[in-house]
């Protein structure tokens, strides 16, 4: 739909543009610095234009390649961020899994020590008997 809208606009401004020029077709002086020349109005006016379309077009290509850069930096940057905190999360993670494996070695310890103690009474309970 927008292009449409687009053709439709275009077409009604090539319109407008070549009846002026058809109601403007008298010769004008056109003054370059250096020289004066008689030119048709209507070859100015198309001339001007296409000087002007031309440098539009310029600019919004410019302006779309400094966008598509810009783009493609910030998505390098967050590939590299990303990069980055999946390595920090492993490490943490290994630090998680040696922690948690430490206090499980802790409380088997504890665990161990108690028996040795309820085995040490025990043997002193069967030595008085």
């Amino acid at each position: 739909m927008k292009n449409q809208w687009r053709i439709v606009v275009s077409l009604l401004l090539v319109i407008i543009v070549a009846v002026f020029a058809l109601l403007n077709r008298g010769s004008v002086p056109v003054s370059f610095g250096f020289a004066t020349v008689r030119w048709p109005l209507i070859l100015l006016l198309l001339v001007s234009i296409l000087i002007g379309a031309v440098l539009m077009i310029l600019f919004s290509t410019i302006s779309s390649v400094q966008r598509k850069r810009a783009y493609k930096d910030l998505e390098q940057r967050t590939t590299e961020q990303i990069t980055k905190l999946q390595a920090e999360n492993a490490q943490l993670n290994k630090r998680i899994q040696n922690s948690q494996s430490k206090q499980a070695s802790g409380q088997q310890a504890k665990e161990i020590e108690a028996l040795q103690t309820e085995i040490t009474d025990l043997k002193a309970q069967l030595a008085v008997k």
